[in-house]
């Protein structure tokens, strides 16, 4: 993206979650590491260059164009998870807690977690940056301990956007949802370190061109 736009005084250094990032700059950064890779973007915004797209181009305030993004599913480039991808990684969805639900490594109880890598007995200091321990700034990406998945910060450190523009949720048994098409709010998922507790249920639905110190992303691929 050619810059860090983060706040550099809720940071502490360059291996730290990227923040004061909205919805418009995830689908560019997606896009231009596709580009880069030589894979197919995943985005598609009327009239924008993707391959030629500055970051200064990217809107900061609320943009109809850009609200409107199309994604190809069938693209092999970087997104971002939909809502429920991120939900079931964060629920840490490695094995089949019910006969019979959806399948096999689906964890369909784990949204009652307390936070992401949750058993019960074990401490959220230990897996997220959050209120209590972050001295208010972001801290190096994996430098607390995975959930069940090998997957780290999903509690805290920065907020995540999703795909998904917002609508009410569903039932977490569905393993394909992917929002509605249009809408002017979209959601972010996890904790930040200004959170209270990191619960991985936990969501914002801002509208997509916010940008705040403790909103970030983090990429999936087909």
């Amino acid at each position: 993206m050619g810059t860090d736009p983060s706040n550099t005084e809720r940071s502490s250094g360059i291996t730290d979650p990227v923040q004061m990032v909205n919805w418009y700059h995830a689908l560019a950064f997606c896009n231009k590491l596709s580009i880069s890779e030589d894979l197919e973007p995943v985005y598609s915004v009327s009239g924008v260059n993707f391959a030629t797209l500055s970051f200064a181009d990217v809107p900061t305030s609320k943009n109809t164009t850009w609200d409107a993004a199309a994604c190809d599913w069938s693209a092999n480039g970087y997104r971002l998870p939909t809502m429920m991808e991120w939900m079931w990684a964060a629920m840490g969805a490695d094995q089949d807690s019910q006969p019979g639900a959806m399948s096999a490594g689906v964890n369909v109880t784990g949204y009652e977690k307390e936070f992401a890598g949750s058993n019960g007995s074990n401490s959220l200091d230990a897996y997220a940056w959050y209120s209590e321990n972050s001295d208010q700034k972001t801290h190096p990406a994996g430098s607390k301990l995975a959930n069940e998945l090998g997957l780290y910060d999903m509690s805290g450190n920065v907020y995540e956007w999703c795909w998904d523009r917002y609508d009410s949720s569903p039932a977490f048994d569905v393993s394909d949802y992917r929002g509605p098409d249009t809408g002017s709010a979209v959601y972010l998922k996890g904790g930040d370190w200004n959170s209270d507790l990191g619960l991985a249920v936990y969501c914002y639905s801002p509208g997509p061109y916010y940008r705040d110190a403790g909103y970030g992303f983090r990429v999936v691929r087909p």
